[in-house]
């Protein structure tokens, strides 16, 4: 079966064709939004075997970038990575953030990896005046040992750029980590992650090259 009766007809279907696909991708080039995240923070809440006593700790040091796309019913996060240092964390009191490094984020060869997150396809929906909630499924390593990891991230449009603030629970079990203990007080198994940041957009490679060549 001939699908083109004649060259010319042939050439102008392909010539149509590139046209469009060129077209779709530059929509979506215009469409995508990158953005970048740097001193963001880190809060966790942990409880114990004694009532009284819980344990709280943080950063701010969460940095990372997501891809984003807006879309007619909300936002579509094409893309996203966090990274945080170990070393970032504090509880307040020495003794307790060395234990805290040793027990639960050493590796056995006695490194201590960035905790990542890594997450793709997320859909965020609108609750109205620029608000949306998106429901991130990833993977989190920690240790450098990828286990899956779901959070609920609130997020604001905030100018050019968003404000965050996302929550989830790890559980220790799941990455094999026993649960700390010190003089008769161990930690539970599930320990409370807040997160909190601002997100800005990058420019994008071709109007960093537009903006060089005005300056010159």
């Amino acid at each position: 079966m001939y699908f083109c009766k004649t060259v010319n007809l042939c050439a102008m279907t392909a010539v149509i064709g590139l046209g469009l696909a060129g077209s779709v991708r530059l929509a979506m080039a215009q469409d995508a939004t990158s953005v970048e995240m740097h001193g963001g923070t880190v809060t966790f809440d942990v409880g114990t075997n004694i009532s009284a006593i819980s344990v709280h700790g943080k950063s701010g040091a969460l940095d990372g970038r997501a891809d984003l796309r807006e879309t007619g019913q909300g936002l579509t996060v094409a893309h996203v990575g966090f990274n945080l240092p170990v070393n970032s964390l504090e509880t307040g009191m020495a003794v307790r953030d060395s234990h805290m490094r040793k027990y639960v984020f050493t590796t056995p060869d006695g490194q201590t990896p960035d905790v990542k997150f890594e997450a793709s396809n997320s859909a965020c929906t609108s609750n109205g005046a620029n608000n949306l909630t998106c429901e991130v499924t990833g993977d989190l390593a920690i240790r450098g040992v990828m286990r899956p990891f779901a959070m609920t991230v609130r997020v604001k449009k905030d100018g050019a750029g968003y404000h965050a603030s996302g929550d989830g629970i790890v559980k220790l079990s799941v990455w094999n980590i026993d649960r700390p203990s010190q003089l008769g007080v161990q930690t539970a198994d599930d320990v409370k992650l807040h997160l909190e940041f601002t997100a800005k957009a990058v420019p994008s490679p071709a109007a960093t090259t537009a903006a060089n060549r005005g300056g010159r």
